[in-house]
């Protein structure tokens, strides 16, 4: 909106807004406020939590040959809203997320890259100076090669309020054994 809500709603004059970019309205209702406040005072102790959690799979998946678990810059600590790894080379994302799905461990592609995104196949929206190079419809873009790298290649790992050690340890285990199995024929029982 091109004018503030505060001078809109204190002006003693009628004022006409108008809305010159795409945005979203976010308010919350009383009701998610009052929850929302009682949340917060749990925050430092979820934060901490997560940090705890982060640091947990930090240790358990340095190990794996080509894992690459997300950074924490020496400047910065992170909450660990999500955990986004990156996967050794020569896996294949949607099997290591269905091998854990199939062992009841939802995940997520840790990145989604928006130039693939059907909102921006829209012309003249262009991914290189030269057009006729990037393919729209979001499968190439010379120049957004590591976008697309991060999204084909990383997966979000649960992590939330309340996991337990146990419950990690698990992830962890099984998100071992579907490295393992990677590339190998299924076995049926006989």
């Amino acid at each position: 909106m091109d004018v503030p809500d505060t001078l809109r709603h204190g002006s003693r004059k009628v004022i006409i807004e108008s809305y010159p970019v795409l945005g979203y309205n976010y308010r919350m209702t009383d009701i998610q406020a009052a929850v929302g406040r009682e949340q917060l005072k749990r925050l430092p102790e979820i934060v901490e939590q997560r940090r705890s959690l982060g640091r947990r799979y930090h240790d358990a998946l340095s190990h794996i040959f080509g894992m690459r678990p997300p950074a924490e810059p020496s400047w910065a600590r992170s909450n660990w809203q999500s955990y986004c790894v990156g996967l050794p080379e020569g896996i294949d994302q949607r099997e290591i997320m269905q091998a854990l799905l199939d062992r009841g461990i939802a995940t997520r592609r840790g990145v989604m890259s928006a130039h693939r995104q059907p909102a921006y196949e829209v012309q003249p929206w262009s991914c290189s100076p030269d057009s006729s190079r990037c393919v729209h419809g979001g499968k190439s873009c010379p120049r957004l090669i590591e976008s697309a790298r991060a999204e084909d290649r990383s997966i979000l790992l649960p992590l939330f309020a309340g996991m337990t050690n146990d419950e990690q340890d698990v992830v962890v285990a099984e998100l071992e054994r579907a490295l393992g199995l990677v590339g190998e024929p299924q076995r049926t029982g006989a």
